[in-house]
């Protein structure tokens, strides 16, 4: 019974079972500039809102590859974190800096270089 209830416990924190706290992420929701940059990271491509469909898989099908799960404004800018399907399915983590224009920044999973291309 105890290995039950921690599954359940488990399963519910990891954001699977119902409801969260946490609010639904829309890339409408986000500032345009940010949104941008969001999309010229790995263009073409599509996000499909948190809680919306879309395909975690490499088979093609015409729903999103990428699903937004967080994004949150700091006191800098913006951190935004998204599932992206495909083999191998994965999280990636962008930190977005406004000043002095929007760009990748510290904290993210990969800040491009001339030495260091990104996969996002």
């Amino acid at each position: 019974m105890t290995r039950i209830a921690l599954m359940i416990v488990l399963f519910v924190l990891s954001g699977n079972g119902c409801a969260n706290a946490q609010s639904l992420v829309s890339m409408s929701a986000l500032p345009v500039t940010v949104r941008e940059a969001l999309l010229a990271l790995c263009a073409p491509c599509e996000f499909a809102d948190s809680g919306a469909r879309w395909n975690p898989t490499d088979v093609l099908d015409g729903r999103p590859q990428r699903r937004l799960s967080r994004a949150e404004q700091t006191a800098s800018g913006w951190l935004i974190q998204y599932d992206h399907g495909g083999r191998g399915r994965h999280i990636h983590t962008v930190v977005f800096e406004l000043e002095p224009d929007v760009h990748v920044g510290k904290g993210s999973d990969c800040v491009p270089s001339a030495e260091t291309r990104c996969e996002w």
